[in-house]
């Protein structure tokens, strides 16, 4: 069996709610429609000005340190390249 064929752990976890809201919306589906509705509504009342702009800001102040640090490892990257180890031949042994 691949690695890549078993589920990680957060996978699992999804699937298990999925199918507990699939089973809970085939038991009582008037009451998954109010739940749908109540968030539905409660995400169009959040103040999204609000909480959009602080997040822009804190971003835009991050932005710069970000760039220099992606810069400097690319950097590291381009010196290290050309500077290669030669490799020693290997010594005769009579």
């Amino acid at each position: 069996m691949n690695d890549s064929d078993t589920p990680h752990p957060a996978e699992l976890c999804l699937q298990r709610t999925l199918e507990r809201a699939e089973d809970f919306m085939r038991r009582e589906p008037t009451k998954a429609v109010g739940a749908a509705l109540g968030a539905g509504l409660a995400l169009t009342l959040l103040p999204t000005r609000s909480m959009v702009r602080p997040l822009a800001i804190i971003g835009a102040a991050m932005l710069p340190p970000i760039l220099v640090g992606l810069g400097l490892i690319k950097v590291f990257e381009l010196c290290f390249q050309n500077t290669q180890v030669e490799e020693t031949p290997p010594l005769d042994s009579p």
